[in-house]
């Protein structure tokens, strides 16, 4: 219907009341609100940019299938497996390179449970730095697991959330919450070990460089290495062998 330009007495009401000016009192008040939220806000903001960072929350994964790949499964220092097993896998391998992780992961596991766990495999862990640092802080976080007999699921773990150490960066803290997720293992314990065997010229650092040694004397490349040694001869795996190469050289050695 066109309009006839009168306005209804309810309309005009709301009219005036939309445009009638605030007087003098209401309008200090919404002055001196609008003044007080500006400085909360600047409180804040404030507060804000000058609160220093908290260390970053950790979030790591596969610690259940840590516990289920190698839990139960004989462990003692760097060794997996029955140390009567009738073939042995020394594994070389870097924790902290990236291009190694899948090499690990597509082949460890399935040898843990196939072979190992039944008593026909034993693995040796090996580091074996793919950079010029031969000595990578993880490397110590796991030589001191390897006292506690979770060698093992600490390098799984490791592996397993490279990407996670890449967010938060590997310090500490990150080796500790990796350590954390070695269910049983005694972080009490195994801090106490680092303090007192990872100092420059200790324990772990000869190992590691025994490890080091042993690795340019059988001239092991980059990527995940390896030498079977059975009753049948030792076979030599070099730069991230699949899991059907491995699973042949053990029918050749054994």
């Amino acid at each position: 219907m066109p309009s006839t330009g009168k306005m209804s007495p309810l309309a005009s009401e709301v009219s005036e009341v939309a445009v009638k000016p605030l007087p003098p009192r209401g309008r200090i008040w919404v002055i001196i609100l609008l003044a007080l939220g500006l400085l909360a806000l600047g409180y804040t903001i404030v507060e804000m940019s000058t609160q220093e960072p908290g260390d970053p929350v950790v979030r790591l994964e596969g610690i259940e299938d840590a516990q289920r790949l190698f839990g139960g499964i004989p462990q003692e220092g760097d060794r997996l497996g029955s140390d009567d097993a009738p073939v042995t896998i020394q594994v070389f391998n870097d924790i902290q390179c990236n291009d190694c992780r899948e090499d690990f992961l597509e082949t460890i596991p399935a040898l843990a449970e196939q072979y190992v766990r039944p008593g026909e495999v034993k693995l040796l862990w090996r580091h074996y730095s793919n950079s010029v640092n031969t000595e990578q802080l993880g490397f110590y976080g796991a030589e001191a697991a390897a006292e506690q007999n979770y060698a093992w699921q600490y390098i799984y773990l490791f592996f397993r959330n490279q990407k996670e150490a890449e967010r938060v960066g590997i310090d500490d803290d990150y080796l500790a919450s990796i350590a954390g997720g070695a269910e049983e293992l005694d972080i009490e314990e195994w801090e106490a070990d680092l303090e007192e065997n990872g100092q420059k010229g200790g324990p772990i650092e000869q190992r590691l460089e025994d490890y080091e040694q042993l690795g340019r004397d059988l001239e092991i490349r980059t990527g995940q290495g390896m030498v079977l040694n059975g009753p049948g001869g030792t076979v030599t795996l070099q730069e991230g062998p699949s899991l059907a190469e491995v699973e042949a050289a053990i029918r050749e050695v054994e």
